[in-house]
């Protein structure tokens, strides 16, 4: 049973965990109470979740229907991509010239050592760790609350679809290395333009990997 501190949002947490990880299914039909009696809750934090939840895009409440795990298509994975890479590349501009330098280092050696620790290994687990480094170092150093609170709900959502077509693409990790050095480097030098023309590339780059694992998928999610 959760405990009662700030028990919606534990409730919209557990759910997103649970959409997110496919224990709830796109499409899956839910219920307020089936919710409530698996948690061991009362009705009112769950509908305060799951309309938190609706707003977020990852349910969908259907006026006289009920509530449904949304879909999360390609089509959607694009859109949300779009708008994380300019958001990102704002993000930049607001925080190259705030990010210490050290921080900048350090996110490059700890990105160096992963990228050698799977060479010697094989072993994916440092390189999955390191992942959103750069990209939460960028967006944390905006100092922009509303950039901040938007972002999370975008990689979030992001998330969702990348763990959707994960097992397809075990190696994306390591064909985004080379490329989170390349924005490193130049974010060191604060320059904005080319580290924002560095991190577009990225991005694009992995919008790319995602979509063409998602197109070979045996069971698209659309």
């Amino acid at each position: 049973m959760l405990d009662t501190s700030s028990l919606s949002e534990k409730i919209e947490t557990q759910l997103k965990r649970e959409i997110m990880s496919g224990d709830l299914s796109p499409g899956q039909r839910l219920t307020i109470d089936d919710i409530a009696g698996r948690l061991q809750v009362s009705a009112m934090p769950v509908r305060d979740a799951v309309r938190r939840l609706d707003g977020l895009g990852f349910l969908k409440v259907a006026p006289r229907r009920g509530v449904y795990v949304e879909v999360f298509d390609q089509k959607r994975f694009q859109e949300t991509m779009k708008v994380r890479i300019a958001l990102e590349c704002l993000a930049v501009e607001l925080a190259a010239p705030r990010i210490p330098a050290e921080k900048i280092r350090d996110a490059r050696a700890q990105y160096q050592r992963a990228g050698e620790f799977f060479t010697e290994t094989g072993d994916l687990s440092q390189l999955v760790e390191c992942d959103n480094l750069l990209h939460d170092l960028i967006v944390s150093h905006s100092e922009n609350p509303l950039l901040i609170d938007i972002m999370s709900q975008l990689r979030d959502l992001i998330g969702w679809a990348h763990h959707i077509v994960a097992k397809l693409q075990p190696k994306g990790k390591v064909d985004a290395l080379p490329e989170h050095l390349a924005i490193l480097d130049v974010l060191i030098k604060r320059d904005v333009k080319r580290t924002q023309c560095a991190l577009r590339a990225h991005l694009e780059n992995t919008m790319r990997r995602t979509l063409t694992a998602w197109d070979q998928s045996p069971q698209r999610a659309n």
